[in-house]
């Protein structure tokens, strides 16, 4: 089909979509990035190269080439976009997405990707041959596009009781396994910005199912983007990470994203699993190589600013050191940037939640403090009630002041 012709970006193309990584490997992604800017043919090249890995029969390395080419189209401009529209690129994406062996998930992705490339190419009529490829794949394949939302059916006792029981084993078995961390749980890596990240090409991300409950579910990634048609329920893109609250309705949970909470439908989801105590500790590691170069970068800085501007930077040696050093930290620090960013968002949600829960019990509070008397049974006359408890009948005492006990002067 294709003539084995290497050229420069076969071995850097096939790096950043290998099918033995787990998730994108952002550092192989990133060199493709610069080096395709750089050179006069790079775009060419690298888009080439693209082609071929499209071509390959492992789900995962079409999956990473699809979200390489994303890369590509967000960081190397005009150039790299010419190429993408080109009718050997968009060929090879409608081959791929019309072949009946390719997995679902990867034609769900070229249909995603060739839509944001056709609103991001629009301003230009010279890329218009994206659009068109965008519109026969559409057209051609109805069922790639996001399921029907489920109706809002109330969650009846029994659903309750289920999730009350599913609880119970889930506590259960927590309390047995907590000595030894399974080693072998799933990653949460696929689906949405990371779709590749994942090796088990056998088991595709899936939405959860009918009849779930969020009893034992604390976050899930979303599959397709949702926007909300009704009051109540949350909008979110493919890819983001929600935080389960709770069911609400039979097929639909409450959840939270970017300080917003609402109810969502379960076929738009999917479940993930809760990160391993390894995969916490290999976090915290990253974050300790990162944090652990600011010196370096800070240090780099102030030799550059320093610096006169004969001064010739390739052949200083310190400058070059600290360069490629700190270089190597991008990745993760695109990584962390986006981890936080989520964790900010929640944060803040949680901190107006706090300020309104406070303001709402110092009101309560006041209210209380400013209540008559009597609402704690201490007997006052003026609030209709005598010293002995019973009502004092206060406009009849008035009609007929010796008929009913009246107190006296002190």
């Amino acid at each position: 089909m294709f003539r084995t012709q290497q050229n420069a970006f076969d071995d850097a193309v096939a790096k950043a979509t290998d099918e033995n990584l787990t998730s994108e490997n952002w550092e192989f992604i990133l060199d493709v990035c610069d080096r395709a800017g750089a050179e006069d043919s790079g775009p060419k090249d690298a888009v080439a190269a693209m082609i071929k890995r499209l071509a390959h029969r492992n789900a995962n390395v079409q999956l990473y080439t699809l979200e390489l080419a994303n890369a590509l189209s967000q960081n190397c401009g005009p150039r790299v976009h010419r190429e993408l529209a080109s009718r050997s690129f968009t060929d090879a994406l409608l081959r791929l997405a019309n072949d009946r062996n390719s997995h679902q998930q990867v034609k769900a992705k070229i249909l995603e990707r060739m839509e944001e490339w056709t609103k991001m190419f629009s301003n230009d009529p010279d890329l218009g041959i994206m659009e068109q490829a965008y519109m026969k794949l559409k057209t051609q394949n109805p069922n790639l596009h996001p399921p029907s939302k489920p109706t809002k059916r109330q969650i009846t006792e029994v659903d309750r009781q289920k999730e009350e029981e599913e609880l119970q084993m889930a506590l259960a078995l927590s309390i047995k396994e907590k000595p030894t961390a399974p080693s072998s749980s799933k990653k949460p890596s696929q689906g949405g910005p990371s779709a590749a990240g994942s090796s088990q090409q056998s088991a595709p991300s899936q939405p959860v199912p009918s009849g779930t409950t969020a009893a034992t579910v604390s976050r899930v990634r979303a599959l397709f983007d949702f926007q909300p048609s009704e009051a109540g329920e949350l909008q979110f893109r493919k890819g983001d990470i929600i935080a389960v609250l709770e069911s609400v309705y039979k097929d639909w949970w409450k959840g939270s994203l970017r300080g917003q909470t609402g109810i969502f439908p379960l076929n738009y989801v999917e479940k993930l699993a809760d990160p391993t105590q390894d995969e916490l500790q290999q976090d915290a590691r990253m974050e300790a190589e990162v944090f652990a170069e600011i010196k370096n970068v800070e240090k780099l800085l102030t030799l550059l600013s320093t610096s006169s501007s004969e001064l010739n930077v390739k052949d200083n040696e310190e400058i070059t050191t600290l360069y490629h050093q700190t270089l190597a930290i991008r990745p993760k620090l695109i990584e962390l940037i986006g981890k936080y960013s989520q964790k900010k968002d929640d944060f803040t949600q949680l901190n107006e939640k706090f300020i309104k829960a406070r303001r709402d019990y110092e009101s309560l509070l006041e209210a209380s403090i400013s209540q008559p008397v009597q609402q704690y049974g201490r007997p006052q006359q003026q609030y209709g009630y005598n010293v002995g408890g019973y009502p004092s009948q206060g406009p009849q005492s008035q009609q007929g002041p010796g008929r009913y006990y009246t107190p006296g002067p002190p």
